[in-house]
């Protein structure tokens, strides 16, 4: 019987070098599934902010408070119109309780809260005759107090003014009928001249994720509590003093004008307005496990850590007599890429950790049941069912530690290609290039 002669190339298929530059390959072509994966990790996300924006049309957006301030009508000598300053109260108080929760709309869960909100302002007298050039006239019977307030559709009740002990009620600023309209709560105050005022009021807002404080007086206390137990302050100041725990937080705040960026009065209140909302600071209702961020850092990883799964597979094909074909590589590649939307389809039903667990689990018992047949030893599957789990447990510890992240990543490489080295230090490389499959 003639024997069968090699099919040409054959050899240089089969070599390691070969394999190298294949899964060099493989690994870069692994991009493009992964691509697609990034690109509905951005869908969901947009879906779950679309989520966000349909429960604060119903309940109230992320509310940014600003006030109590006086809004001064004047007149000038030469013009016939009624100009208006904007007067900032010298000392400002403001303390919010916040029950919270979440709202759903489908698998999607949105944090809102109910902010029982107290102020307390005073301003100077000599301060509002500063506001105006020195020609103007007050109006005197026309200022009024407002209360800026970013969605007031979140009013929950309606609100009171105590202006030097005196009740007034407040109207929207819509409506209000005074000098300026904004987005808020404003009422007159009917002033028969100059005088020192003391303003209290409190009232109740609906909102969902963030509630800041815009530190508008000379100077400005702050407190924000709340039973929810995952606060993130933002905004250019950060409290002075904080509690945060299992039963919620507390924060507080203490703001100089020196600090803000702009002064006490300005003669135009419009051109002002959008000044007022930029030093605000607070609290955002946080998400403990916000698992688009993690899936979304699990993916600037995922070409590494599909090459370092091929060389596990290479590792294992060396000191096999078996060899792997191109497809069967792919195919490994492949169980490595579904692990990343199975880890994004399952987070959004059973949260981050349980969704890793299971896709890693899966995965792994994929890839190692696949080997075993492939590389016909059960006990070389076994290696690199453990050195798989090894390594998606050392991923899960990379994507939780993120200020630790580059340590880890570096000593896992060098360990990765020291344990290489040192398993194949004895293979006669040239002698696999003749090895039947």
């Amino acid at each position: 019987m003639a024997i069968a002669e090699p099919v040409p190339g054959a050899r240089t298929l089969r070599s390691p070098a070969f394999k190298f530059l294949l899964i060099a390959l493989l690994t870069v072509a692994m991009a493009v599934p992964l691509f697609f994966i990034q690109l509905l990790l951005s869908d969901r996300e947009q879906t779950a902010s679309g989520a966000a924006t349909d429960v604060a049309a119903g309940w109230g957006g992320s509310q940014v408070v600003a006030g109590p301030m006086l809004l001064v009508p004047y007149t000038q000598l030469g013009s016939p119109q009624h100009l208006t300053a904007l007067v900032l109260p010298e000392n400002l108080d403001v303390r919010v309780q916040a029950s919270s929760g979440t709202r759903s709309r489908g698998i999607f869960a949105v944090p809102v809260y109910r902010a029982d909100i107290k102020m307390h302002a005073t301003f100077d007298k000599a301060a509002l005759a500063r506001a105006v050039p020195q020609d103007a006239t007050i109006v005197w019977d026309e200022v009024s107090v407002a209360v800026r307030v970013s969605d007031a559709h979140g009013l929950a009740d309606n609100v009171i003014l105590t202006a030097n002990g005196r009740k007034i009620a407040f109207g929207a600023g819509v409506d209000a009928g005074g000098p300026l309209k904004l987005s808020g709560i404003q009422a007159p105050l009917s002033l028969g001249g100059p005088a020192d005022l003391t303003l209290d009021t409190q009232f109740s807002l609906r909102g969902s994720r963030e509630f800041s404080i815009a530190p508008l007086g000379r100077r400005t206390t702050a407190s924000i509590a709340s039973p929810w137990s995952s606060p993130s302050f933002f905004g250019p100041f950060l409290p002075v003093d904080r509690v945060v725990n299992n039963d919620g937080f507390k924060a507080s705040w203490v703001v100089p004008y020196l600090a803000r960026g702009f002064g006490q009065s300005f003669e135009a209140a419009d051109g002002a307005m959008n000044l007022l909302e930029q030093p605000a600071f607070g609290a955002r209702f946080y998400l403990p496990v916000d698992y688009y961020q993690l899936v979304g850092r699990s993916l600037k990883y995922a070409i590494l850590f599909i090459a370092l799964a091929f060389l596990v597979f290479f590792v294992m094909e060396t000191v096999s007599p078996r060899r792997l074909h191109a497809v069967q590589y792919a195919l490994a590649g492949m169980a490595q890429v579904l692990f990343y939307l199975l880890l994004l389809s399952l987070s959004e039903h059973v949260g981050f950790a349980l969704a890793y667990l299971t896709a890693a689990a899966a995965t792994v018992a994929l890839t190692s049941l696949y080997a075993a047949s492939v590389l016909a030893s059960r006990v070389r599957a076994g290696v690199m069912c453990a050195v798989l789990s090894g390594l998606y447990g050392l991923f899960y510890v990379i994507l939780n530690a993120e200020d630790d992240a580059l340590l880890i990543g570096s000593m896992l490489l060098f360990m990765a290609l020291a344990a290489t080295m040192y398993v194949t230090r004895k293979i006669d490389w040239y002698a696999l290039t003749g090895a039947t499959a």
